[in-house]
C-alpha cells in the first residue's frame, strides 16, 4: 500500500432535490417526502424514509402515492436547487481551486494542490467540509475519497446518506473486489443480470478470467472493464 494520501474526492449530495426542500421545511424532516408532479408526473427524489417505503427515482407518481399513501408530495421549487448547488460548491472552492461539477448534485475536488501530509490531513479537511455543508446548507452529502475518479465516486455511493468513505491508494483492487459488477459504471441492470446468469457476480472475479472469456462476456470494451476491476 501507498504511503501516498489519496487526493481525489467525489461528492455526492444525498436526495438532493429533497434535502433542498427539507433545508427551507424542517418540520417535515423524518417523514416519507418526495419531490415530483403531482400529475402525469414522476418522483424526481424521494426521502430516504420514502425508499424504505418503496417509493423510488424515477417512479410515476400515481404509483408513489398508492404505495406510500402518507407520502407528502412537493412541487419543484423554481431556482431552489440552482441556488443551493452553486452555493455548495462554492464552499467545497474554499477548500481546493479545483473543484468539477459534474451535475447540480455530484462533482469532484482535487486536493493535490493543498499540500495535506498525509490521508489523516485528507480525511480531516474533507469531513469539516461535510460538517460545513451540512450546517451551513442544512443539506446532507457523502464523500469518497480516493486516488482517482472512479474509486471516489463508487465509495461516495456505498454508504449514504452521510457517507464517508476513504481508499487508500494500492488497495484500489482489494477495495472493490467484493463489490457486485453493476457497481462499475457503464453496467446497468439489465447487463448486470446477463453478467450474473453466467457466473459473474462480482468486481473482483473480472481479474480470475481469462482473456477471451473477458471478451466473450464484454465484447470489444473487456480491457476497458479489467482496467476498471482493478482500480
Amino acid at each position: 500500500m501507498s504511503t501516498r494520501p489519496p487526493t481525489i474526492v467525489h461528492l455526492d449530495a444525498d436526495a438532493f432535490f429533497v434535502s433542498c426542500e427539507l433545508a427551507t421545511r424542517p418540520e417535515l424532516r423524518g417523514r416519507k417526502v418526495a419531490v415530483g408532479g403531482r400529475e402525469r408526473g414522476i418522483i424526481s427524489s424521494a426521502s430516504y424514509e420514502a425508499r424504505a417505503a418503496g417509493v423510488y427515482t424515477p417512479m410515476p407518481t400515481q404509483r408513489a402515492l398508492r404505495i406510500c399513501p402518507d407520502l407528502v408530495l412537493l412541487p419543484h421549487t423554481a431556482g431552489l436547487y440552482g441556488r443551493i448547488s452553486g452555493l455548495m460548491f462554492d464552499l467545497c472552492e474554499t477548500l481546493t481551486p479545483l473543484v468539477q461539477r459534474n451535475s447540480i448534485d455530484e462533482g469532484y475536488l482535487d486536493l493535490a494542490p493543498c499540500g495535506l501530509p498525509d490521508a489523516g490531513a485528507v480525511e480531516h479537511a474533507v469531513r469539516v467540509l461535510q460538517e460545513k455543508i451540512a450546517r451551513d446548507l442544512a443539506v446532507p452529502v457523502s464523500f469518497g475519497i480516493g486516488s482517482n475518479k472512479l474509486v471516489s465516486q463508487i465509495a461516495s455511493k456505498l454508504r449514504k446518506p452521510r457517507g464517508f468513505v476513504v481508499v487508500m491508494p494500492g488497495t484500489e483492487a482489494a477495495f472493490l473486489a467484493p463489490l457486485a459488477i453493476g457497481k462499475l459504471p457503464g453496467i446497468g441492470a439489465k447487463t448486470e443480470a446477463a453478467l450474473q446468469a453466467r457466473g459473474l457476480r462480482l468486481i473482483g472475479e473480472v481479474l480470475t478470467r481469462s482473456e477471451d472469456e473477458l471478451a466473450s462476456l464484454f465484447g470489444s470494451g473487456w480491457r476497458a472493464v479489467l482496467a476498471m476491476a482493478r482500480g
